[in-house]
C-alpha cells in the first residue's frame, strides 16, 4: 500500500503508477475509515488482500495508515506485507482537509470510499477529475442490505474496474454498480409496481450514482 499525506503526494504516486500502466485513465479510490469496529472487521482482516487484488485501472489508498515504524509510538492496527501498520489521525485529517477545500466533497464521519477520475494529459501530468465522483458511505450500504459485506463490494469494484472500456472510468463503474435496476426502478415508480423493490433498487442508484464534487 502506498502512504500519501498530501493532495500532492498523491499525484506523484498516481503519476509512476501510470508509467507502469497501459491506461491513460483510471480510477483513484479514497478510503477513508477510522479504525473502529465496523473498519476492523470489514476492511482491516482483509487489508493485505485488497491490496494485492487491485489492478491497473484502480489505486486504493486507505488515509492516515502507514508502517509503525513511522510513528512507533502508535498503536498496531492491522499489518500489510507481515509488517505493522497504525493510524495516524492527524495524517487522516490533513488530506481529508485538503479534499475538501480543493472539492464540494464532505465527509460524513463514517466509512467512505471516494472514488473519482485520474487522466494523463498531453504533458504527461496528472489530471484529477472530480466532476463524475462516487462517495460510498459502506456502513450505510451494509445496514440497508445493499450489501452483504464491504469485501463482496470492494471484489465487485476491482472485477468493474478489470473490464473499464471508457474514458470516463467512474461514470462507467456507477452505471455498472447500478445494473440494470436504474431503468426497472423508475419504470415501477410510474406504475406504482413492487414497492418494496422500488425502495431498494432506488436507494442503489442513490448510493452509487456520481456525484459532481468539482470546484
Amino acid at each position: 500500500m502506498h502512504i500519501v499525506n498530501s493532495f500532492e503526494e498523491l499525484k506523484k504516486v498516481i503519476g509512476y503508477s501510470f508509467k507502469y500502466d497501459k491506461n491513460e485513465s483510471k480510477i483513484v479510490g479514497l478510503l477513508f475509515a477510522q479504525p473502529d469496529s465496523f473498519t476492523e472487521d470489514e476492511i482491516l482482516k482483509k487489508v493485505d488482500y485488497y491490496n494485492n487484488r487491485s489492478r491497473e485501472t484502480i489505486d486504493f489508498f486507505c488515509i492516515g495508515y502507514q508502517p509503525k515504524m513511522f510513528e512507533p509510538a502508535l498503536s498496531v492496527v492491522t499489518k500489510v506485507n507481515n509488517e505493522d501498520w497504525t493510524f495516524n489521525p492527524e495524517n487522516f485529517n490533513n488530506l481529508r482537509i485538503e479534499i475538501e477545500r480543493k472539492t464540494k466533497w464532505k465527509y460524513s464521519g463514517s466509512v467512505e470510499l471516494v472514488l473519482f477520475n485520474a487522466y494523463i494529459d498531453n504533458e504527461d501530468e496528472v489530471k484529477f477529475d472530480f466532476s463524475d465522483a462516487l462517495s460510498i458511505d459502506l456502513i450505510k450500504a451494509k445496514n440497508e442490505q445493499l450489501i452483504y459485506s464491504v469485501g463482496e463490494m470492494f471484489e465487485k469494484i476491482f472485477s468493474i474496474s478489470e473490464t473499464i472500456t471508457t474514458d470516463n472510468p467512474t461514470k462507467e463503474m456507477s452505471l455498472k454498480l447500478i445494473g440494470n435496476s436504474g431503468k426497472k426502478s423508475f419504470v415501477d415508480i410510474l406504475f406504482n409496481l413492487l414497492p418494496e423493490a422500488i425502495r431498494k433498487d432506488t436507494k442503489r442508484i442513490y448510493l452509487y450514482g456520481t456525484s459532481n464534487y468539482e470546484k
